[in-house]
């Protein structure tokens, strides 16, 4: 498992606790995209510049998602390295 995976496996469990799941292993389909979403929402709007919180749970959850986001943001740069290697890179104006 990458380390991407693995901080993303380790928000996942705080997030599934968090709403309320005893064993967020063993989550039915629609549990799981619930728990996915609020995953990647989390990622998404989190700011690691933030204060952490002083409420253990919190701080825990807080930081959690910090380290979600870095390796997420560092894998997003391999991949640009990757493609780049390969010849493969677009300019932003090349999006539509």
């Amino acid at each position: 498992m990458a380390d991407w995976e693995e901080k993303r496996q380790a928000l996942a469990t705080l997030v599934a606790r968090r709403m309320g799941f005893a064993d967020p292993i063993e989550l039915a389909p629609q549990d799981r995209a619930a728990v996915d979403r609020e995953v990647e929402a989390l990622a998404d709007r989190g700011n690691p510049a933030d204060i952490e919180p002083a409420d253990p749970e919190a701080a825990q959850l807080h930081r959690a998602v910090a380290a979600y986001r870095a390796a997420r943001q560092l894998r997003a740069d391999e991949d640009n390295v990757r493609l780049a290697e390969r010849g493969e890179v677009f300019a932003p104006e090349d999006d539509a």
